[in-house]
């Protein structure tokens, strides 16, 4: 009795134990797939162009792709991209157009920037040039300005052209006169940029005949006068001597005892 109770018990138990033992047994996570694993290629892993579909492109497949559809397929890191031909063609000639647009205003900017420095070193040293070291700009400078403010004064009631006219010469004589090697060294300056304008050089050139002429009269009146001036003293001299017997002492005489 007891032995048929303890089948009855046993035997549930041992189909329990065996359905239990026989089970497949679950994992809750799938195993790691290491970083360094390189089962698949790159190109395994690229969509076929013009789809999403994964899969291996076919030989000759792209290329056929890139005519059909003028675009160029490239393949980078896995990832197919597709851009238009046309669309590369015509940035590539706006960055070359804008490269040239670039390259060709920094040519202009230099070009600029070096003629502006050849002129600036060209009015540096021809004032450098025009200033003599054996004068002084002070006082000789102010003489110059009095010299002109002068001439502005003297002409104030005047008509505009004696207005202009006269300080202006007063200034120039007073130049030539308190520095001359300046004077000298801006009248050849003048003339080298004169001589450019042939118009203007003979002009310049019938001006000063006209100054040296009247300046050769001038000077030819003043011995005259001089001359005429002596005649007559000596002559009333003589016409004193002879009518009063008084002496008079020539001048000559007198300077030469001087």
């Amino acid at each position: 009795m007891a032995s048929r109770l303890f089948f009855k018990t046993a035997t549930p138990l041992s189909f329990a134990a065996i359905a239990v033992a026989s089970a497949p047994v679950a994992f809750a996570e799938s195993p790691r797939r290491s970083i360094y694993d390189n089962d698949k290629k790159e190109e395994e892993l690229a969509p076929v162009p013009g789809t999403i579909d994964a899969g291996v492109a076919k030989e000759g497949e792209l290329e056929k792709f890139e005519k059909d559809h003028g675009v160029s397929v490239e393949n980078v890191g896995g990832v197919t991209i597709k851009s238009p031909k046309a669309l590369e063609s015509n940035i590539k000639v706006a960055r070359e157009w804008f490269a040239d647009k670039v390259q060709q205003g920094n040519e202009y900017i230099d070009q600029a920037f070096n003629k502006y420095l050849a002129v600036e070193n060209s009015v540096t040293k021809t004032v450098a040039d025009l200033k003599s070291p054996n004068e002084d700009i002070l006082p000789a400078g102010i003489y110059i300005t009095v010299a002109a403010l002068s001439g502005s004064i003297l002409t104030r009631n005047r008509n505009i052209l004696f207005r202009s006219a006269l300080p202006l010469a007063f200034g120039v004589a007073a130049f030539s006169y308190f520095l001359p090697e300046t004077a000298h060294n801006t009248g050849a300056l003048v003339w080298k940029y004169e001589q450019k304008v042939p118009e203007v050089a003979k002009a310049h050139v019938e001006a000063k005949e006209s100054v040296d002429s009247f300046a050769k009269n001038v000077r030819k009146a003043l011995d005259d006068g001089k001359t005429s001036l002596e005649s007559g003293v000596h002559s009333t001299r003589k016409f004193i001597a002879d009518s009063t017997g008084l002496q008079l002492p020539d001048v000559d005489e007198n300077d030469k005892k001087k």
